[in-house]
């Protein structure tokens, strides 16, 4: 099904009005007051940036990124080599285009793009409790994080983030490593480990949910662990849970995000995302390790 959508930079008014629109439906924005607008999109795109959009044959947008060049002078800017860096601000798909590969072929995009650049890394954020992104960003493209942000945006008027603290992973996608040439690799055999294997090859679970209601689980306890690498669970339907209970949809919250902050203070780093089908429901973990080589990563055999 990939194949319909065309991948390419935005041209013309009517590409940036439909850029617009993607936003409003992709994030159920309430106003305008969150989103990107049009004379900001042209600007970037003009000095250096990236605006995509997928396109159906019909011309139509269904899916649509916008990223920039941004600097820092601190660990980063020693692992590379160099402070700059490109800053992935949104993506976003339609809800009746979503699981059918689009935002997976925009980052593909995005990455030709900015190894054009002769950048080594991506960054952005997205929230860790959002099962779909995490298999995306972690599962499917490599990124790996060690980073959490506590209620980043503060109240955004959108449905997805209404009522809630805007608590985000800030991911790395270390576009020259081995790690991303191969997930992105369609000729390399991609094995991706139950949590029964991860937990068999020695991953100790620090979280404890049990079932709430329906299919849906709160979390009921964690446990501080020594091991190597570590198992963390999540919704694995967030949106859900919200729809039913926002008091429940909060102790999510800020349940993950201590036992997050504690794992990153740790040294451990977010790697790998795991799910599973149980006879309880569908369940969704990341697994993060203290042996996660980031200078290896920023540095890469296809680097300089």
């Amino acid at each position: 099904m990939q194949d319909e959508f065309v991948i390419r930079p935005l041209e013309t008014h009517d590409d940036y009005y439909q850029a617009e629109g993607v936003q409003r439906v992709a994030w159920g924005m309430s106003d305008d007051s969150a989103m990107v607008p049009l004379h900001l999109l042209i600007t970037v795109e003009h000095n250096g940036g990236l605006v995509l959009g997928a396109f159906a044959p019909d011309g139509s947008m269904v899916g649509f990124l916008f990223g920039f060049m941004g600097r820092t002078e601190g660990e980063r800017a020693a692992l590379m080599g160099t402070p700059y860096y490109h800053c992935s601000h949104m993506m976003g798909v339609r809800p009746e285009f979503q699981g059918r590969s689009v935002g997976y072929r925009l980052k593909c995009a995005q990455r030709d793009f900015v190894l054009k650049q002769g950048l080594r890394l991506a960054v952005w954020t997205y929230d860790p409790l959002m099962s779909l992104n995490a298999w995306l960003n972690v599962g499917r493209l490599g990124v790996t994080c060690r980073h959490y942000i506590v209620d980043l945006y503060g109240e955004i008027r959108e449905e997805l983030n209404t009522g809630l603290p805007t608590d985000r992973f800030e991911v790395e996608w270390w576009l020259t490593s081995d790690r991303v040439a191969t997930y992105l690799d369609p000729t390399s055999p991609r094995h991706y480990p139950t949590p029964v294997e991860w937990r068999m090859s020695g991953a100790e679970m620090v979280s404890q949910t049990a079932i709430w209601r329906d299919e849906l689980r709160a979390p009921t306890g964690w446990r501080r662990v020594h091991s190597d690498e570590i198992m963390v669970e999540i919704p694995a339907d967030f949106q859900a849970i919200r729809r039913a209970d926002m008091a429940c949809a909060l102790e999510w919250r800020l349940f993950t995000r201590e036992i997050f902050q504690w794992a990153f203070a740790e040294g451990y780093v977010v790697g790998w995302f795991a799910r599973e089908q149980t006879t309880e429901g569908r369940r969704s973990y990341y697994v993060l390790s203290r042996n996660m080589d980031i200078a290896a990563l920023a540095g890469g055999p296809h680097a300089g």
